[in-house]
Order: C-alpha cells, then sequence, then structure tokens
C-alpha cells in the first residue's frame, strides 16, 4: 500500500504521547540539550547556596530559571524532530495524493473517451444506415447521392408512384426532382439492379437491428457509468482535498504555537531578576498585540507551552483518524476502479460483438480488437499491482517535475530556536500539560464574581512556577464537581478531533478547522499572583470553606482592583490551595 497509508501512525489524543520518545529518554536528554550553542541566553546556568551568576542571592529563582532552561532544550529537541518527521510524511502524503488525483481524472478521461467512442460509433451506423435505406428505396439524387432528407424523400417516392402509374418514364411524370426516381420501373435493369438494392435494403436493417441494441443496451449503462464516475470523483477529490488541507492546518497550528511558545520562552530566560519580575507584573492593558499569544497581556510561560503540547497531541490524532480515512478512500477508489474496468470491459465487449455480428462477412477487421478485449485480465490482483504501478510512476514524475522547477532555496527555511538542535535529544514522551515543570498546583474548585447576581461556578485553577494562577471555565456539558480531579476536568476541555470523511463529504458536512480546537483551551481569568492578596475567611464564619483573592491592575489613567471569590470542598483544602498561592507569589 501506499507509503501515505501506511507510514501515518498517532497516539490516541487524550493520552498525549508521542511515537519513539519515553519518559527515561527525555531524563538524558535534559543534560545534553544544556550544551546547545543557539540560544545561550537559556543554557549553563550555575546554582549554588547563594544564587546563580544572573541571579545573586536569589537561589529560588535560580534553580526556577534553571529548571525553565532544560524544559526549554528537551521541548527544542523534540520539535525538531517532530518536524522533520512530519515534514516528510506530509511531503509524501501530498505527493501520493496528487499522484491519486490524477490517475481519478485519468480513469474519468478514459470513460469519457470510451462513451464518445461508441456514440460517435452509433451516430456513424445511424447515418450509414438511413443512406444504405435511401439506397434500397431509391431515393438517390442525380449526382448518386443518397437523399436521407424526409421532405425530399416524400418527393422522391411520390415521383416514383407517378411514374409507375403513367407507364414508364414518358409524360410529366418522368420530369421528377430526381431522375433516379423511376429507375426501378426499368425493365432492362433487371434482376441484379433490383438484387443489389434490396441488399441496401439488408444491410441497413441490420445496421438498424445495431443500432436498437446500442441505444437500448450499451450507451444507457455507459452514460450511467461514466455520470456515477463523475460524482464519485468529484467527491473523492473534495475528501482527499480536505483530508490534506487539516493536515496541513493542524501542522501550522503547532508551528504557531510552537513560535509564541518560544517567543516567550526567550523573553524570560534572556532576562534578568528585575526584568522578570517586571514581566510577571501583567501589565495587561495597553499591551502590544501578539498574534500567536494565546491571551493577550498574559506572560505566562506555561500557557503558551500548554497550548505547544496540545497542538502536538492534536496533530497526531488529527493524522491517525486522517490516515484511517484515507485509507478508506484508497479502497474505495481501488473497488470504483476494479468495478470501471470491469463494466466497461462488458460494454466494450458487447459492442464489439455486435459489430462482428454485423460484419460477419467482411474481414475479421474487429477480431483482433475483440480478442485483445477478452484477454485483457480482470483478477484483482493484478488491477491493483497495475494501479499502484501506475499511481507510483505518476508520482515520480511528478516529483521529477518539480524538482527540475524547484529553487535551490526552497527547503532551506528553519523554523525559530530549531537550527543547531540534536534531534536525538528529541526523543521522549510529550506528556500532559498537568506535568509540566512550569506548573505547581491544580485543582477543581468553585469560583464567584462579586457582581449581585454572580453565582458559584466549578473551575479549574492552576498555579504556575511563573506566579500566575489560571482559570478555566469548564464545558456546561461537564457534569464535574468541586475536588474532582484537576485531568479529568482538563480532558472535559479537550474538543472532539473530527477530520474529513466520505459520509461526511457525501452528507453535505462542514468540515471544522484546524484553528478553532483550542477555544476551551484558553484560560478564562488570569491573575497576577505578585499583584495579589489572598485572605481566607475565619474558622468560626458562616462559610470558612471561603477565600477571596483581590489583584492590583495598573492603568494609564488610575489604578484599579479585581475582586474573586474562591470555595474549596473542605476548609482543610482552602488552607492548603490559599498557602500554594501565597507561596507562589
Amino acid at each position: 500500500m501506499l507509503f501515505l497509508f501506511a507510514c501515518v501512525a498517532g497516539r490516541n489524543y487524550h493520552t498525549l504521547n508521542q511515537p519513539n520518545m519515553s519518559a527515561n529518554d527525555a531524563e538524558e536528554t535534559a543534560s545534553s540539550a544544556a550544551d546547545d550553542d543557539v540560544t545561550t541566553a537559556v543554557e549553563n546556568l550555575e546554582v549554588s547556596s547563594n544564587g546563580s551568576k544572573d541571579f545573586p542571592n536569589q537561589p529560588i529563582l535560580a534553580e526556577m530559571h534553571q529548571k525553565r532552561s532544560a524544559t526549554h532544550s528537551k521541548l527544542r529537541a523534540y520539535e525538531a524532530k517532530r518536524r522533520a518527521a512530519y515534514e516528510s510524511k506530509l511531503q509524501s502524503s501530498s505527493l501520493y495524493w496528487r499522484a491519486f488525483r490524477t490517475l481519478m481524472h485519468d480513469s474519468l478521461l478514459e470513460t469519457q473517451k470510451a462513451d464518445a467512442l461508441l456514440r460517435g460509433w452509433t451516430h456513424a451506423s445511424e447515418t450509414y444506415e438511413m443512406s444504405m435505406r435511401s439506397v434500397g428505396e431509391w431515393c438517390i439524387d442525380e449526382k448518386g447521392v443518397p437523399v436521407t432528407d424526409a421532405k425530399k424523400k416524400k418527393k422522391i417516392l411520390d415521383a416514383q408512384e407517378a411514374s409507375a402509374a403513367v407507364g414508364g418514364t414518358g409524360g410529366d411524370g418522368a420530369k421528377t426532382l430526381l431522375a433516379a426516381a423511376g429507375y426501378t420501373t426499368e425493365e432492362k435493369c433487371g434482376t441484379m439492379i433490383k438484387s443489389l438494392a434490396n441488399s441496401a435494403s439488408s444491410v441497413a436493417n441490420q445496421y438498424s437491428d445495431m443500432i436498437k441494441t446500442m441505444n437500448s443496451e450499451v450507451l444507457p449503462e455507459l452514460s450511467s457509468l461514466l455520470e456515477q464516475l463523475k460524482s464519485d470523483v468529484l467527491v473523492m477529490e473534495k475528501l482527499g482535498d480536505s483530508i490534506m488541507h487539516e493536515l496541513e492546518m493542524a501542522e501550522e497550528e503547532v508551528c504557531s504555537a510552537w513560535l509564541a511558545y518560544y517567543n516567550k520562552a526567550m523573553e524570560f530566560c534572556g532576562s534578568s531578576a528585575s526584568d522578570i519580575k517586571t514581566k510577571q507584573a501583567g501589565a495587561r492593558v495597553g499591551a502590544p498585540v501578539d498574534p500567536n499569544a494565546v491571551v493577550h497581556g498574559c506572560t505566562d510561560v506555561w500557557v503558551d507551552e500548554m497550548r505547544y503540547r496540545m497542538a502536538v497531541a492534536f496533530l497526531s490524532s488529527v493524522w491517525e483518524k486522517c490516515s484511517s480515512e484515507l485509507s478508506k478512500l484508497f479502497l474505495s477508489m481501488k473497488d470504483a476502479e476494479c468495478n470501471r474496468r470491469n463494466r466497461i470491459k462488458e460494454l466494450l465487449i458487447k459492442a464489439t460483438q455486435r459489430q462482428e455480428r454485423l460484419w460477419l462477412g467482411l474481414p475479421g477487421v474487429v477480431t483482433p480488437i475483440l480478442k485483445d478485449l477478452i484477454e485483457w485480465p480482470m483478477e484483482r490482483k493484478i488491477v491493483e499491482d497495475d494501479v499502484q504501478s501506475s499511481i507510483r510512476a505518476r508520482a515520480q514524475s511528478i516529483q521529477r517535475d518539480e524538482t527540475e522547477h524547484k529553487k535551490a532555496d526552497d527547503s532551506t527555511v528553519k523554523a525559530a530556536g530549531l537550527t543547531g538542535v540534536n534531534m536525538k535529544d528529541g526523543n521522549f514522551e510529550l506528556s500532559s500539560p498537568l506535568v509540566s515543570d512550569l506548573m505547581s498546583r491544580a485543582k477543581v474548585i468553585e469560583k464567584r464574581g462579586t457582581g449581585l447576581m454572580s453565582t458559584w461556578k466549578v473551575t479549574l485553577a492552576i498555579v504556575t512556577e511563573d506566579c500566575f494562577l489560571q482559570l478555566f471555565d469548564l464545558p456546561s456539558s461537564c457534569k464535574l464537581h468541586p475536588g474532582s480531579a484537576p485531568e479529568v476536568a482538563f480532558q472535559n476541555l479537550i474538543p472532539p478531533v473530527i477530520v474529513p470523511s466520505l459520509e461526511g463529504i457525501k452528507g453535505g458536512i462542514k468540515i471544522p478547522s484546524a484553528k478553532t480546537w483550542f477555544d476551551n483551551l484558553a484560560p478564562t481569568e488570569s491573575f497576577v499572583l505578585s499583584n495579589c492578596t489572598v485572605s481566607i475567611k475565619d474558622v468560626t464564619a458562616k462559610d470558612p470553606n471561603t477565600f477571596e483573592l483581590i489583584e492590583a491592575l495598573s492603568g494609564k489613567m488610575m489604578a484599579r482592583t479585581r475582586k474573586m471569590q474562591f470555595r474549596a470542598v473542605t476548609r482543610e483544602e482552602a488552607v492548603d490551595f490559599v498557602e500554594a498561592l501565597k507561596k507562589s507569589k
């Protein structure tokens, strides 16, 4: 089978795994990735009890910086290896799909030619039949051309009757439009001429029988086959193009997510301690718009890292499902091609056999053609091998043509941060964002705004190492409650993967775009903990499991604050989460 349908293998979307990578490999790559010479700002950090050379007397910040650097190096190696592998797979899939399309169009062209040939053949037979019938009826003009026009034939036949009534060629009856009208009444023509005229009528009758067979048994079925093939080719082409577009859009989404993460990570890794504190302060009001950012004004690296990890998982799932649909498409095409060839063979044999019966008294002009048609092998294995060889030859031809016209520097474009990377360091499994080194705590709790109409809503709260609190509103269809496992809540944010299918194309279902899959994975609320104060109600209060978060926001005109109340299942859980928030500050 084509490389397209054999090499594509994806992991389960919800387990977020990638092939050929393991946790042990990920740990072994950390030290080697740190020696890369591409981004010196994130490597070779030396941490001591008094801090580091970049963060003196701040050992905690230095340790966090080193942890981020190690994670960044591993992700760079992983993305370099992933991009090289997927680029090859996507190019191969695109190449074979284009070859597949040319085969479908050539099959359609072949059927159109067969239909045009037999229709032309039938039309020529009809013309010959009408001419021979006119010859048998002595409807011939003075130049010896058979008269097939109905009005002119009627005049000639009327003239023949008038000539017979006056007993020969004398009188006005002999002066007809066509002198040949009186030939049949002349005795000197004899039996030979009459027999020859009758033979013309016999030939016309034989052609008439053949035309009836063609119009009733061959041409309608061939026309039906052609229309069905047009419909099938249109559906297959639309489905294949949609699948390839879906794969390309999913790859673009990963590249966009990587660029956003890389830019955000470089901003943090190349900054001093004071700059990092400034970045963590938020500055959402009036911040410049980054088209690749997940949330405008949010400087949390984890959010963009999460987007990248989920984009990779989405791409893997898309590849797995698209591979299945492409396999179905290819099998459907092979069945259609086998049926088409068998049906064309049957119709051509039927038409040729009818012509052979018509021309039985002529030299065997048709016999070699009929012999070749009968001996045309139609075993499924032979047809499949022929189809495979045809696609391979077309793919090679397309590749040679593109190579000749391809610019020398077309394949030299590199993605950000992926040059000089040791791809062996990327041989590990990309795990869930909830186990990222950039995240410190995750919990399913309730939140409520300060408005009079505000109600308690279940939300997934995530505290990151960069001192941010990210809140994710769960979908209305989610049946979770406070205290549920964060992993289960996070899975409910992940939408189902829908790829183009044959049933969807035929049903007119709009194919969803890969650009919309990330909607639920963007934080609903984002708090900068360094700008926040946290307070918990007293144990004797009416609701001792409730605590409040107040964030100071900076603006161009005046300072303002934002409040949010939270409620845990138990007092102990509330105290524990408040301690985690204070520690992150």
